[in-house]
């Protein structure tokens, strides 16, 4: 195992925040999220990336800030694949950087602010004086919001494979 990680760091208000680069598809900036009315909680909407449907996913509202100040994912997206679970399109501020962090600098997250609803929220690294929340993408969704997003994509691709031929 290394003594460092990879993560891209991104900006969802005025806190800082990084996922494993392994995890990460691609970095999209200004792409299209069409809104879909009575979808799941933390769900604004889906992204039509290269043809393929990936539910836009709000950080916002998993994490109880969406009146924070900042614009809600205009700026960047981040299309990360869950291992077999689904593809999310990350709603975020602004990508920041793709950096190196040495393992000393990391610390894991205080049982304090963990708990079954927070488990995502895996560790602490310093970057250059600055606290980055290092989160388990793989532990964002529940075992039953899995299921549901995993159908919500399959309904939506099977809608959209039938407009995209017809």
């Amino acid at each position: 195992m290394a003594d460092y990680i990879k993560p891209v760091i991104f900006r969802l208000g005025n806190q800082q925040f990084g996922v494993d680069i392994n995890l990460v598809q691609s970095i999209e900036r200004e792409i299209n999220i069409v809104r879909v009315p009575n979808a799941m909680e933390y769900i604004s909407g889906i992204v039509n990336l290269r043809g393929e449907v990936i539910p836009a996913f709000s950080l916002r509202k998993k994490f109880g800030t969406d009146d924070a100040v900042g614009s809600i994912g205009e700026d960047s997206t981040i299309i990360v694949n869950i291992p077999g679970v689904v593809k999310l399109a990350l709603e975020v501020d602004d990508v920041l950087e793709i950096g190196d962090i040495d393992a000393n600098g990391i610390v894991p997250m205080p049982a304090l602010a963990r708990t079954d609803d927070t488990a995502y929220l895996d560790r602490v690294a310093n970057v250059n004086g600055e606290l980055v929340i290092l989160l388990d993408v793989e532990k964002l969704l529940t075992q039953s919001e899995a299921e549901s997003v995993k159908k919500f994509t399959e309904e939506m691709s099977n809608d959209n494979g039938g407009a995209a031929n017809g």
